[in-house]
């Protein structure tokens, strides 16, 4: 499965206009570090500012933890 993923690249716009093919490793990075302003899913393009995405390191949920180890 990671033969397929290798060349995966993510469109992406920055700031400045400027449109990139970029890893998804470095896609996280972009977005917290607020460099690009829109990014391409399947399902068609993603505003960072105004759509729902996800952050790295930020807990979502805080209810009581189910979970079972």
């Amino acid at each position: 499965m990671g033969f397929f993923r290798q060349n995966t690249q993510i469109n992406v716009i920055y700031k400045n206009g400027v449109k990139d093919r970029i890893s998804p490793a470095l896609l996280s990075t972009l977005i917290n570090s607020k460099q690009i302003e829109q990014f391409e899913r399947s399902s068609g393009w993603v505003n960072v500012a105004t759509d729902a995405v996800r952050h790295v390191g930020e807990i979502s949920f805080s209810g009581a933890e189910r979970r079972k180890n």
